[in-house]
């Protein structure tokens, strides 16, 4: 589902489940898949999945797998100066 939320200048922009999921995660805190949907229900699985997938390709969310499920949180920003890249 997409809906329109203002930006900063007052002009409405589509919110995407890829940009739901990066304002839930902006916190810090590591989320499982299930408490994504607890906090977001406007998103499917499907959607969730897609997301997840296309955001922790990016290297934009690290996904972990802990016992039967997944976590995800958003990704540290690297620098040269931190050391290589994040592994995907």
């Amino acid at each position: 589902m997409t809906t329109s939320v203002p930006s900063q200048d007052n002009t409405h922009r589509l919110s995407t489940p890829e940009s739901d999921l990066l304002d839930l995660l902006r916190d810090g805190r590591s989320y499982t898949v299930e408490e994504v949907l607890e906090e977001a229900p406007e998103l499917s699985w499907a959607q969730l999945f897609i997301a997840m997938d296309k955001l922790s390709r990016s290297g934009m969310v690290e996904l972990r797998r802990e016992g039967f499920t997944y976590c995800l949180r958003k990704a540290e920003p690297w620098s040269a100066v931190n050391g290589s890249p994040p592994h995907r």
